[in-house]
């Protein structure tokens, strides 16, 4: 049996728009990757802390390790809101064996991705909490290929970015029963005019949900992780 070419009408369009997309700006589809990583929901009024790790989609596919983690600053008092610190820091490990496999290139890949903020939430109901903030998300990526990466009409020789932007952000925390929470957040970054939205389903280790990028390459971007309150 033989392969038969494959020609660019042979692509769906949906297909080519995406590449196109992807081309055009990789920095926004890789900062919303990186947004998967982050965590800035409030913490359950009887915790001090916690650690996540997210699984999918940033581990899992693309080796992207990650944690993010959370402190809790003051107690909900009266008039006086719960607040919190956040943030998170991730490696792309495949970048490394990437650096160790090309030992001619002189320009080694770099990979950075952080992100810090502050989490201010009140009690509005019994089960209901308000919450917002801001937070400082940053990623930058420089990488080189010895090779250009080829599929169909589309080649990529080099990956650079550097983004990072302030995002203000508010919310709702709805506890639905025993270390069981739903909640929603939005969030606008006014350096790139970037709308991002969240729906979370969060248990007592395991969360998942959606994150929303009008804009993206993908709009719609599941997620799912754990993370460990103490």
């Amino acid at each position: 049996m033989c392969a038969l070419p494959v020609h660019a009408s042979d692509v769906p369009p949906e297909l080519i728009a995406l590449g196109l997309k992807f081309l055009d700006d990789p920095g926004d589809f890789f900062f919303n990757l990186h947004t998967a990583n982050e965590d800035y929901s409030p913490l359950p009024g009887d915790k001090r802390g916690s650690l996540r790790f997210n699984f999918f989609p940033t581990f899992i596919p693309t080796t992207w390790a990650n944690l993010s983690a959370k402190a809790k600053i003051t107690n909900e008092d009266g008039s006086w809101p719960q607040i919190d610190i956040a943030g998170s820091y991730g490696d792309l490990l495949a970048l490394h064996a990437l650096s160790a496999g090309d030992e001619g290139n002189s320009v080694k890949p770099t990979f950075s991705d952080y992100s810090f903020g502050v989490i201010v939430s009140k009690q509005m109901e019994e089960n209901t909490k308000l919450f917002g903030g801001i937070k400082y998300s940053s990623i930058q990526m420089d990488v080189a290929f010895s090779s250009p990466i080829a599929s169909g009409d589309f080649s990529v020789s080099e990956i650079k970015f550097d983004m990072a932007d302030t995002f203000y952000y508010t919310g709702i925390a709805q506890h639905t029963g025993k270390d069981r929470y739903i909640v929603g957040q939005l969030a606008y970054g006014p350096k790139y005019k970037k709308i991002t939205s969240r729906l979370m389903v969060s248990n007592k280790h395991f969360e998942y949900g959606m994150d929303i990028f009008p804009e993206g390459v993908f709009v719609i971007q599941p997620f799912c992780g754990w993370h460990w309150n103490f």
